[in-house]
């Protein structure tokens, strides 16, 4: 099983408040990631669960049952913690075993359970080892290793990958995914990195400053961000922002411009606005014509694309990722177009409206 459920759960430090009643229900053999920036309470809440941190109000149910009061160790749940928490003087092999010994298992199942494991993670070599002749990659495996053995109900991986390289976190990143698949577990995996969010999650839960923004697939978020917080952290390079005005016009209700362009917007409340766009959606007008201008400040050339950064007349920041090509004249002036299909709106709560679909047409000044 492992079917999680937690309602209204919030936790204090005395009189500071950091998770405020969060409701969340995650299926049986769903890897669902806690994201958001530091200092968002995701790790907190991840504590919460394990039974690391008691909870100040709310339930926290595992199959059906309340395990607010229970010890960790009575959860069956596992964790696997950024800095690894691997004994110094004993071995891989040792490491694995030493939580199935206190819980009484033969040697046989200890034995068995270690090799299945040891085999799932290709580290067998590594399992008379101890953590000073290993690298950082295989300490963190055999930190999963030893929470796998214990076939828990729920794993927990607090930011396993963060202290990895570049190179080594990809591929750790697989193994994980590939742990998931063959386990057949339920995960919940926390990290502040939106990428690891996007490639590992079935549901991703977005969280700043103690509450939950949004809870969705990866593409869900992606491409219907609930606000302006979500659709920032998701995606990178991250959304363009644009001040807009909707105003009454001939064709219905426009979102326009600092320079005067606007696009239709049929049913938005008159007033100010924000008009969202993916880089990859923007792109730079051949014409001179575009719905916002910009200085460029920065050309990255990344091989296949290139990001340009440029900063409008108002201050706005503009990010568009585009194919590699001739670089563009040190302080060039850009004019960025966009199809207006791939367009989301944001209210003056900061709240998505929705975005053009089919409806929209962009409208030069």
């Amino acid at each position: 099983m492992g079917v999680l459920r937690l309602e209204n759960v919030r936790k204090s430090f005395g009189a500071v408040p950091v998770i405020h009643g969060v409701d969340l229900e995650i299926p049986s053999g769903e890897f669902v990631v806690f994201v958001g920036p530091s200092g968002c309470g995701k790790s907190t809440l991840l504590r919460i669960i394990a039974g690391l941190e008691p909870v100040t109000a709310g339930q926290i149910k595992l199959d059906g049952i309340v395990v607010n009061n229970l010890e960790p160790a009575e959860r069956r749940v596992a964790m696997v913690f950024q800095s690894y928490a691997l004994y110094p003087h004993m071995t891989a092999r040792k490491n694995m075993a030493f939580g199935l010994k206190i819980a009484g298992l033969s040697k046989h199942d200890i034995e068995t359970r270690i090799a299945d494991a040891a085999r799932a993670l290709q580290i067998e070599q590594l399992l008379d080892r101890i953590p000073k002749d290993l690298s950082g990659g295989q300490r963190q495996r055999v930190a999963i290793g030893r929470a796998i053995v214990r076939e828990p109900q729920l794993f927990l991986f607090d930011e396993p990958l963060s202290n990895l390289d570049a190179a080594l976190r990809v591929q750790t990143r697989i193994e994980i995914a590939k742990l998931h698949k063959l386990v057949d577990s339920t995960m919940i995996y926390v990290t502040h990195d939106q990428v690891e969010a996007m490639t590992l999650a079935d549901r991703i839960v977005v969280m700043n400053s103690g509450r939950v923004e949004q809870v969705g697939t990866p593409l869900e978020l992606y491409r219907q961000p609930r606000n302006l917080f979500v659709a920032g952290f998701i995606g990178s390079p991250m959304m363009n922002f644009l001040p807009v005005d909707i105003v009454e016009s001939p064709r219905g209700r426009s979102a326009v411009g600092a320079n005067g362009a606007a696009i239709s917007f049929a049913g938005a409340p008159v007033g100010p606005a924000t008009l969202g766009i993916r880089p990859e959606n923007l792109s730079v007008a051949a014409d001179g014509q575009g719905f916002i201008a910009g200085t460029l400040v920065l050309e990255e050339h990344l091989g296949e694309h290139r990001l340009i950064h440029a900063v409008a007349a108002d201050g706005t920041e503009l990010i568009a990722k585009l194919p590699d090509g001739p670089a563009y004249p040190a302080d060039a002036n850009l004019h960025f177009t966009f199809d207006p299909r791939h367009t989301h709106l944001f209210g003056a709560d900061g709240v998505r409206i929705g975005s053009t679909q089919e409806q929209g047409t962009l409208e030069h000044a």
